[in-house]
């Protein structure tokens, strides 16, 4: 009667953790590093991103911003808008930064549009360290990071007064 007993639990344990691994398990969020990016120097910065959610249950982000690590003065580049492509376009749809989900186990893709009005110009062809942070809707107000990456600013004698799209990499790869 023991060893029956023993293994009825045990099988009513693992349908337990089963059924919670593979439907309700809340997961993170995990976002690629942008392999390319559009910038003006009006401070205005898109990048396409992929979000991955690594739970069995919808994720659902609320807002998002660029911060840039190595100057503690500049203000966080927020969520300005989202469009349909990152290459500057007129044909480009664009639209308001609006909360999206991430189903489980999914991946989301977006192409956000950050910036803020500091006049911030980065040293042509530098690199900066950033952090993407996001805001979940069942976590509150507070920040999260989701990413951090090298972003490297265009390259010299790039044309910054107007959206350009380049690849993030080091100027001499950029060619």
């Amino acid at each position: 009667m023991g060893w029956a007993l023993f293994v009825a639990v045990m099988a009513l344990l693992f349908a337990v953790a089963s059924f919670w691994w593979l439907y309700a398990r809340r997961g993170s969020l995990e976002v690629g590093r942008p392999g390319a990016y559009a910038f003006a120097n009006k401070v205005r910065l898109r990048l396409p991103l992929a979000f991955y959610n690594t739970g069995a249950r919808s994720l659902i982000v609320t807002d998002l911003q660029v911060v840039v690590t190595e100057d503690a003065a500049q203000p966080p580049l927020g969520w300005i808008a989202t469009v349909s492509q990152l290459r500057p376009d007129s044909n480009n749809e664009r639209d308001f930064a609006t909360p999206f989900a991430v189903a489980g186990r999914t991946t989301r893709e977006l192409v956000p549009e950050f910036g803020h009005n500091s006049g911030w110009t980065p040293v042509p062809g530098s690199k900066c360290r950033m952090r993407l942070l996001a805001r979940l809707h069942d976590r509150g107000d507070e920040w999260r990071e989701v990413a951090e990456f090298d972003w490297w600013a265009p390259p010299p004698g790039a044309e910054m007064d107007r959206y350009i799209t380049y690849r993030n990499a080091p100027p001499e790869e950029q060619k």
